[in-house]
């Protein structure tokens, strides 16, 4: 039989996991305050607009997202390998497009909407 603090400590790592895979989820606001944002492989580029007005060069590497059998998806906080088996990689906004392969080989045109980065004072950061 289980005691109530082996319950509890299971309940709180349960909880912790749940609040860090929203966190990690959460969606992107960068491209609210930035401009020319272009991608280049898994470094994603923009100027972006600091509190005082003026504008800020800025690049981030995009994490943890990879090519699934020809669809782009978010698997979590590795550094991302879909530039490996993906071309034709670009952005609009906050959503990364590309031509993925397929096990079978064949290529198929995929897009998602980059999560957590923001625009904190003309950097670029994962929230």
């Amino acid at each position: 039989m289980f005691s109530w603090k082996y319950l509890v400590g299971i309940a709180t790592i349960s909880l912790w996991a749940a609040s860090s895979s929203a966190q990690a989820q959460a969606p992107s606001s960068f491209q609210k305050s930035c401009t020319n944002i272009t991608v280049s492989g898994v470094t994603l580029q923009a100027n972006c607009r600091k509190v005082d007005g003026t504008w800020d060069s800025t690049s981030i590497q995009i994490i943890g997202i990879e090519n699934i059998n020809g669809v782009l998806k978010v698997t979590g906080a590795s550094p991302s390998s879909y530039q490996k088996t993906c071309r034709d990689i670009g952005i609009n906004g906050d959503v990364l497009m590309a031509t993925c392969q397929k096990i079978d080989g064949s290529w198929q045109g995929t897009s998602l909407e980059v999560p957590g980065i923001a625009n904190i004072n003309g950097v670029l950061k994962y929230q």
